[in-house]
């Protein structure tokens, strides 16, 4: 096993993809973290309650830190799929014919690239953040937040790769499966976590706003561009569910692999 997980390791770190993820994991989270504050204090007038002297407010400046989440997805979708596409899944099923074996390697490297890739994203936009925040001496954060942001870091970091094994599994087309990951965590994910509490809650993102303890409750005179967090589970939970998560697509990219043919 530990041959097989070395192996594992230098797919990664040896492909300029990997670091291609984590500079676009950065970008994303600077792009969305250094003018969060400058939005929010934009936005007060049309949202009631949309001041940088709310604490919860502040912890969601920071929170958009975390944004780069999207590209450990698409990290372990190609880890597995890159070798389905090109047929060189076939070469490691030989050297390693027990399939759990290979694919256990790979759902450990997913997760741990994915956690690196997580956390220097999310430092670097914590920084962002902090700088836009900078320019409003008001706004003050407390440790608690920087806490609860790099747990979410990890646990993010760590499922959303394993999720994206089981789909590369499922989705043999590498393409496809990113650019179907990117419109549902990108677009309508965040669409259903903004506009429908109830059940965007449930979901990865909401799950990770609740890892940040982030209760945010901002009214707006038109009522479809309220935002509201109170409902969303705290984080003792939000980390349980998260898990589970990983343990359902670990379970459906292992049955996936174990009975699927291979070209």
């Amino acid at each position: 096993m530990r041959n097989l997980l070395k192996s594992e390791f230098r797919k990664v770190i040896y492909t300029k993809s990997f670091y291609g993820y984590l500079v676009g994991a950065i970008f994303l989270a600077l792009l969305a973290s250094f003018p969060a504050a400058y939005s929010i204090h934009a936005l007060k007038s049309q949202l009631n309650g949309a001041s940088l002297m709310d604490p919860q407010l502040v912890a969601g400046v920071y929170g958009k830190a975390i944004s780069g989440y999207l590209f450990t997805m698409i990290l372990g979708i190609a880890l597995i799929g890159n070798e389905y596409q090109s047929g060189q899944i076939v070469s490691t099923f030989l050297a390693t014919p027990q399939r759990l074996k290979v694919l256990c390697a790979k759902l450990v490297v997913a997760a741990c690239a994915g956690i690196f890739i997580m956390v220097i994203s999310t430092l670097v936009g914590f920084g962002g953040a902090y700088l836009g925040l900078s320019q409003y001496p008001h706004a003050k954060a407390g440790l608690t937040i920087f806490l609860n942001l790099l747990l979410a870091a990890v646990i993010s970091g760590a499922v959303i790769s394993i999720m994206g094994v089981a789909i590369g599994a499922l989705i043999r087309n590498v393409k496809v499966a990113q650019v179907g990951a990117i419109i549902w965590l990108f677009v309508v994910e965040k669409l259903i976590v903004v506009f429908w509490a109830t059940g965007g809650k449930f979901l990865p993102s909401g799950l990770i706003v609740g890892m940040l303890n982030v209760h945010i409750d901002l009214k707006s005179n038109e009522s479809f561009l309220n935002i509201s967090t109170t409902n969303f589970f705290g984080v003792g939970a939000s980390i349980a569910l998260m898990l589970a998560y990983a343990t359902v697509f670990a379970s459906i990219g292992s049955w996936i692999t174990l009975r699927r043919d291979v070209d």
